[in-house]
């Protein structure tokens, strides 16, 4: 996030409120742009759906075949993002560039052979035709590229490119769709999806172009990032478990008696599942906060730190350097938590006031209330989280999503079977019950962290090796200096 936060830094340091407005909609560009543009995209196709009267069926098809993409995709890419991240990170600071484009390459195509197998069996034998099978199968696939490419996007500068390159994505998904519905054969689920395959194409090849010429060297080092599974295998672990817990109530909720089933191929629960996105649009706020204080405020208080213990500062001015990040960073905390609550209650009036018009019933609304607060209480231990990982507390990371992951799945199992009073309450208190411990780790880890920093570190630095580094070497893909 370098990029972003000399940017960042630039226009918070200008005076004035339209440079203050420019900051943050920047901050929003670069953080939530995405996700939002992504959003409007599917929202927008099927006001179309609904503006052109396509058959019911059809239109549940295409929906069904998006989220399931979107999902799995997140899914199958989430742990090798977050061990990537480190990877690419530690190339640019080694200024090692000639290693990153290569890593790209190497992920994408572990992710497609892992993602591409599952995605096989599950479409194997489906109902579904294979022309439709086939064009969602390029949906589920290309989404997969996409997920990797945004994690290289962090090293580049030029955030308005990458935000044209969504834009233009999006709107040939928009255009093409209402072609198609409107004045060709294809009015049906296959018609919106090659118009969606075609929109994520010219992302994702908009986004490679953008890579490649920032990354202009390159070696054959394809797969030596596989190591850092064998140095930092928390990383894995921490962001897979965490990724799927975020659907793991939605997974329980599909085979409920509430499911529905599609062409024998998709299940989904409707009544929970709109609620929970709706529940979750209200946490944008905070994600760009987090961006905006971790960039502008602590980050200064933590390189201070660290600076003063390599350059060899004396105790008094660490402890000092200390106190000030730990006093700045509960501050941006307590900031985000206070702002986020506002905006989550706020979601919840203007939900309950204009979700019935969008069809929603009145369960369903229970549900968005419940979950929208869980989804706040999920956002918070998420930053928490991060801040570990800044801190290189890895362990506590993953203990979290640990905790996270295995509350969501049994408090979300018990609210199924005590009634539709209790649905949503699982994830409310899985999310709760993981950010108060998320937070007296944190606390904690501040605590002690000068001991986490000085006696925690081994006295002779050994590499871990592993079955990654083995598996490489036999190849031919690692070569001992």
């Amino acid at each position: 996030m370098a990029g972003i936060g000399f940017e960042l830094k630039k226009l918070f340091n200008k005076e004035g409120f339209f440079n203050l407005i420019k900051a943050y909609l920047y901050s929003t560009l670069v953080t939530v742009g995405p996700f939002i543009l992504c959003t409007s995209m599917i929202i927008t196709i099927q006001i179309i759906l609904k503006y052109l009267n396509m058959d019911f069926l059809e239109r549940e098809i295409f929906l069904a075949t998006v989220v399931y993409s979107f999902i799995f995709s997140q899914i199958i890419t989430s742990g090798f993002s977050m061990v990537i991240t480190r990877y690419v990170a530690d190339r640019l600071y080694e200024e090692e560039f000639d290693e990153i484009l290569p890593s790209l390459y190497g992920i994408i195509s572990i992710c497609i052979v892992i993602g591409g197998l599952i995605g096989i069996i599950f479409l194997y034998g489906s109902p579904i035709g294979w022309k439709l099978a086939l064009a969602s199968y390029l949906l589920y696939i290309q989404l997969i590229i996409m997920w990797v490419e945004t994690v290289y996007l962090t090293a580049l500068k030029d955030y308005i490119k990458i935000f044209k390159s969504y834009v233009t994505g999006v709107i040939i998904a928009i255009v093409l769709s209402y072609m198609l519905l409107k004045r060709s054969n294809y009015k049906s689920a296959l018609g919106l999806l090659i118009a969606m395959d075609m929109g994520i194409f010219i992302i994702i090849t908009f986004l490679m172009v953008y890579i490649k010429s920032f990354f202009k060297s390159s070696n054959n080092k394809y797969y030596e990032f596989l190591t850092y599974m064998d140095k930092y295998p928390e990383l894995f672990f921490v962001n897979f478990f965490y990724t799927l817990s975020l659907y793991i109530h939605n997974f329980i909720f599909w085979n409920s008696h509430m499911a529905v089933t599609i062409v024998d191929t998709y299940k989904y629960c409707p009544s929970y599942d709109v609620p929970t996105f709706y529940g979750f649009l209200s946490i944008i706020p905070a994600m760009v906060i987090f961006v905006v204080s971790i960039e502008t405020s602590f980050y200064k208080k933590y390189r201070e730190y660290y600076s003063l213990i390599r350059s060899g500062g004396n105790l008094s001015e660490i402890e000092k350097a200390k106190n000030n990040m730990e006093r700045v960073l509960w501050e941006e905390v307590r900031n985000l938590m206070e702002v986020q609550i506002f905006f989550s209650l706020m979601g919840i009036i203007l939900g309950n006031m204009f979700l019935p018009r969008l069809g929603l019933n009145h369960l369903s609304i229970d549900i968005f209330n419940i979950l929208a607060l869980g989804a706040y209480g999920n956002v918070v231990f998420l930053i928490i989280i991060l801040l570990q990982l800044y801190f290189e507390d890895r362990m506590g990371a993953l203990v979290i999503s640990i905790v996270f992951i295995t509350t969501n799945t049994l408090f979300t199992t018990v609210s199924l079977k005590l009634g539709e009073n209790f649905y949503g309450l699982g994830f409310f208190l899985s999310a709760f019950m993981s950010l108060i411990i998320s937070l007296l780790r944190l606390e904690y880890f501040l605590d002690n962290i000068n001991y986490y920093t000085f006696c925690s570190q081994p006295i002779m630095y050994k590499e871990r090796r592993g079955v990654f580094y083995k598996i490489l070497k036999f190849f031919g893909h690692i070569n001992e200096k």
